[in-house]
């Protein structure tokens, strides 16, 4: 996951700057938040978000679906792995991809709002050039953000590629395949994700129960941000015998 991850959040947090020092610089002449900028901010990240989203469902794909013999054996040309990726693709940025991007541009601009709304408090002198500054601040935000952003939607973005690559292939080729939720068990993951690890094998089309929240897989956006912010647990799966 790393390997996508850190130049996602480099980036996400370099499209965030861009727009906070845009909107600052504009904002003693505008006296508010340009709509045009945050329409390019958000058409932005929806580019980073696919190009990047793309690279995670290639590789969640090849990770899921490499230990499964058939299903192996079945993608033996490049040209299958590409045609079976382009579906995840679009399904993804249909499903979850695009809102997601849309979301994180709104929480940029609502941070820079909200300072904002503070200068305008009756009880504040109003000074376009303080505000312009203290838009700036919002920056310091930014690099922790970008990258529970680029960590929490690349593990999304994986495990869709797993869940639903080996959903349709097993379709395709009627296979029944089940599968497990595998957490990492270490100090840092949450009770009701280390409980999974004895949780047994449900069918694809299944939903877990994860603490009492039904999710499809780990990073199903159905489990919130309380099950789904640095998730780090995966898929597995098996032909039933």
């Amino acid at each position: 996951m790393r390997v996508v991850e850190t130049p996602f959040a480099k980036e996400v947090e370099e499209e965030k700057n861009r727009y906070i020092q845009e909107a600052a610089a504009n904002f003693p002449l505008l006296r508010q938040l340009s709509q045009t900028g945050a329409d390019l901010h958000t058409a932005n990240m929806l580019d980073i978000a696919a190009r990047y989203d793309g690279i995670a469902i290639r590789i969640g794909l090849k990770e899921a679906l490499g230990g499964i013999k058939s299903v192996h054996d079945r993608l033996n040309r490049k040209e299958d792995w590409d045609k079976l990726w382009l579906y995840l693709v679009r399904l993804w940025i249909h499903e979850n991809g695009a809102k997601r991007a849309r979301e994180t541009a709104a929480t940029t601009r609502q941070d820079m709002q909200r300072v904002i709304d503070l200068a305008l408090a009756p009880d504040v002198e109003f000074n376009p050039v303080e505000v312009a500054t203290s838009l700036l601040r919002v920056q310091a935000m930014s690099a922790w953000r970008a990258s529970t952003i680029a960590r929490t939607e690349v593990h999304a973005a994986m495990m869709f590629a797993s869940e639903e690559g080996a959903a349709k292939l097993g379709r395709d080729d009627a296979l029944t395949l089940l599968k497990s939720w595998l957490p990492v068990t270490d100090e840092r993951t949450r009770v009701s994700h280390a409980a999974m690890a004895s949780h047994p094998a449900i069918g694809i089309n299944e939903d877990f129960l994860v603490g009492g929240v039904r999710m499809k897989r780990p990073g199903d956006p159905r489990g919130g941000a309380d099950n789904c912010v640095n998730c780090r647990c995966v898929l597995t799966f098996k032909e039933q015998e």
